[in-house]
């Protein structure tokens, strides 16, 4: 009752009872008197008994219940989760900004005064007059003239970026690895010492296929997690690169390959694909490396030539990207194509056939240009005369052991690609105008 509630004799006939006071949550029942009460003494007040519903006291109180958790959750402390996150996107504007504390980079992008001002803190400064700041200055900016339009440099191995991130996705088991240790030994022969932060945690694996391939091991700084100490061993690849950075700037290393970005990120799959937030603070990161690297990843199971990890923010976040495939035939080979390349023209796709000893380990590789190999088993294919793609595909399906779903499809494709640069380039030419029909043959010269 309200005058139990109140904890007195009673109300007045025209006195409302001090709710927020009592901090209770009043009946349908006390709300109908008191608004009868006002009613009573103000007639112009009655109409308001109409509205008097359920269904508002719900809404109110539903209402109250929704304001309640937003300020629950507003004043929470950050889970580890987000505080991992609150931290890297400091560390990621650290970079951006040049700047050396992520103090200095907190007082620039979220100063103190601001801080208080979210908080509810005030200072007992006594002013006759509002205080007034001088008017900021505008940012700097630049024009395009002030940056340079020089063309990139070439690709390192023809695969990578000299100054930045290179992406390279293949689904397991298609020769990431093998790929990996192919670069290192095209490093060393270039004079380069490359650095392997492994957070798969394989190290026998990347020893043997160094050492079959004819590299120096001694030549190689390995790092696993563990590695970095105990509080960047769980971390995030963007937490931990400055450590990483200090390794391979001691070292002298001028090459870092990540094996690979899932458990280097150390955020889960689902995060990999839904957080578009999480390719931009994996670059930033090794931007600030200021040396060219190459990161492995995947796409999703059963899609070999799907985006990296189902989303296409990895794409877009990295300079190069290459997509990764098992060739046809029995050998074991991968077939590399450039799936995005910023400020560069054509880069002709790399076939890579890895010839293995008795004792399982690889002692060979062989590179061949993908798109000159290709051509070649076209115009094999079309001394018997002409075919049409499908039949082409199909003969190639044939070649691959247990080929995966849809791989008939990803074959058409390239082939189709191919004839139609051949044909621009004189090698073959087509009967027909559409569809499925069309056939390519051998174009005859005089």
């Amino acid at each position: 009752m309200i005058a139990d509630a109140a904890g007195r004799d009673g109300l007045a006939s025209d006195e409302l009872t001090p709710w927020v006071a009592l901090d209770v949550a009043p009946t349908l029942a006390e709300l109908e008197a008191e608004a009868q009460a006002a009613a009573n003494v103000d007639p112009d007040a009655r109409h308001e008994l109409a509205y008097l519903t359920p269904e508002l006291i719900a809404g109110a109180a539903t209402t109250r219940a929704n304001l309640a958790a937003q300020e629950a959750e507003a004043t929470r402390p950050l889970t580890s989760d987000e505080q991992v996150s609150y931290l890297a996107i400091v560390e990621a504007e650290r970079v951006r900004l040049g700047l050396q504390t992520p103090a200095e980079t907190l007082d620039v992008i979220y100063p103190i005064r601001d801080r208080h001002a979210a908080d509810g803190v005030t200072t007992n400064v006594v002013t006759t007059e509002p205080a007034t700041e001088p008017a900021e200055p505008p940012p700097a900016w630049r024009t395009l003239a002030d940056v340079s339009d020089d063309p990139p440099r070439p690709l390192l191995f023809g695969m990578l970026e000299p100054d930045g991130p290179t992406l390279a996705c293949a689904a397991p088991g298609t020769g990431k690895g093998m790929s990996g240790a192919w670069l290192i030994c095209e490093a060393q022969r270039a004079g380069m010492l490359p650095l392997v932060f492994d957070a798969e945690r394989r190290p026998r694996e990347w020893a043997r296929r160094v050492s079959g391939l004819g590299g120096n091991r001694s030549r190689v700084v390995y790092l696993e997690p563990e590695d970095l100490g105990p509080k960047l061993a769980g971390q995030p690849l963007w937490v931990s690169a400055p450590a990483i950075g200090q390794v391979g700037r001691a070292a002298g290393a001028d090459l870092y390959i990540v094996d690979s970005i899932m458990p280097a990120s150390g955020v889960g799959e689902e995060r990999l694909r839904s957080d578009a937030q999480v390719p931009y603070l994996w670059v930033a990161a090794l931007d600030a490396l200021a040396r060219p690297s190459l990161s492995f990843g995947h796409p999703p199971k059963g899609q070999p030539e799907g985006e990296p990890f189902g989303s296409f923010a990895w794409v877009a976040a990295m300079r190069l990207t290459w997509q990764g495939t098992r060739a046809e035939g029995e050998r074991h080979a991968i077939r590399w194509r450039p799936k995005k390349r910023n400020e560069r023209g054509h880069i002709p796709g790399i076939l890579l056939t890895f010839v293995y000893g008795d004792d399982g380990r690889p002692y060979s590789v062989v590179r061949a240009d993908d798109e000159e190999t290709t051509r070649d088993w076209i115009l094999g294919a079309l001394v018997g005369g002409p075919r049409t793609v499908g039949e082409l595909a199909e003969d190639l399906l044939a070649e691959i052991p247990d080929p995966g779903a849809g791989e008939v499809d990803r074959i058409r494709e390239r082939l189709g690609q191919a004839l139609r640069r051949m044909a621009r380039e004189g090698w073959v030419s087509k009967s027909g105008t559409y569809g499925k029909g069309v056939r390519w043959g051998l174009r005859l010269t005089r």
